[in-house]
């Protein structure tokens, strides 16, 4: 009976392995890519739905899902940002994506032309497939209810779960990008 409990344990093990790395051993790059401002009420309230999906991929599933943060704002410092990552416990990369120097909006914004903060951007090997809201709990300013759609979580588990993924966006809600 030992024996059969750890040939079990062997098979579940190297199972277990193998679906959790098959995007990296396949060579998928899988990326998340926000945009956030300090001062918006919206993002402060998103980080949490943020917070959670990056530790469910990133610690639970330990999928490689790389997330990465973007203020696309002429007002953040470094330091606003560095009290925002760490007021709202922010557990990926945030930076400014604005060109204080040239007063100009950053690479990563002028490639995603984010409308406002938040808005989320998933690719799949660099191909967009969902761009808009992380969750439906604003349908427009103001108007706050319970979420019923993830489409950031929805989306991540689709890919992990190896299902057909179509592009698809959604109307971000939230503080208008003044370009």
């Amino acid at each position: 009976m030992n024996k059969l409990i750890t040939i079990f344990c062997i098979i579940f093990f190297f199972s277990c392995d193998n679906n959790e790395n098959r995007y990296a051993s396949q060579g998928k790059s899988i990326c998340v890519t926000v945009f956030l401002y300090e001062n918006c009420p919206i993002a402060q309230y998103m980080c949490g739905p943020l917070r959670n999906t990056y530790r469910y991929f990133a610690d639970t599933l330990n999928s490689p899902i790389v997330f990465r943060g973007f203020s696309p704002n002429a007002f953040s410092t470094s330091e606003s940002i560095n009290n925002f990552k760490s007021k709202y416990d922010i557990p990926f990369s945030l930076n400014i994506d604005y060109d204080h120097t040239n007063d100009t909006i950053g690479l990563n914004t002028q490639r995603y032309q984010p409308v406002v903060t938040p808005e989320v951007f998933i690719e799949i090997d660099e191909r967009l497939i969902y761009r808009g809201m992380i969750d439906n709990s604003y349908q427009s300013l103001g108007q706050w209810t319970p979420p019923t759609h993830n489409f950031l979580r929805e989306t991540l588990n689709n890919i992990v779960n190896e299902e057909r993924v179509e592009y698809f966006e959604t109307t971000a809600v939230g503080c208008i990008i003044n370009y």
